[in-house]
């Protein structure tokens, strides 16, 4: 019988694993940064035919395209600009024809056509809060009005410009 007890003693020691004498503990931090980060994309814009003898004789010839921005939320003095494009002259957009070398008057607006020109700098700037919340997920969406000016008597050709798009923040 006493065989018997000193093997299930034995056992259940051998079950419960090592003592111990003591223990001790130790703290860590764990932490991150989250930065300010944005990205832009911005859609191109086709105003397509531009008709100056008839259509855009006196009548401007307008089309919309989009610039897109997501930021991180929280991202604080976020805004957009748009430069003048390749082709600018005295502080105004031109599309250019390659082969003619002849030029076509255009302009970009924030608020409506004919509105606020769209700039990269002071009140040309539209600001975040325009755009809407910030870490809207798939980003936030802004209308660039585009507009060439009626009346250009301009050789036929295709025109075309690069206008880059900046989001500062």
């Amino acid at each position: 019988m006493k065989t018997r007890i000193l093997l299930a003693v034995a056992a259940a020691l051998s079950l419960s694993g090592p003592a111990f004498a003591g223990s001790k503990t130790s703290t860590f931090n764990v932490s991150s940064d989250v930065v300010a980060n944005c990205t832009i994309v911005a859609a191109d814009l086709s105003f397509g035919n531009y008709d100056p003898v008839i259509a855009n004789k006196t009548t401007a010839l307008d089309v919309d395209t989009t610039v897109t921005v997501l930021c991180t939320k929280g991202a604080a003095g976020v805004n957009v600009g748009l430069d003048t494009g390749s082709h600018a002259s005295a502080g105004s957009r031109f599309m250019s024809d390659t082969v003619s070398g002849d030029t076509l008057q255009y302009e970009l607006y924030s608020d409506s056509p004919g509105g606020t020109v769209w700039t990269n700098s002071g009140g040309g700037l539209v600001s975040w809060a325009t755009f809407g919340p910030i870490g809207a997920g798939a980003g936030v969406a802004k209308t660039i009005h585009g507009r060439i000016p009626p009346g250009q008597d301009k050789s036929v050709g295709h025109y075309a410009d690069v206008v880059t798009a900046t989001v500062n923040f």
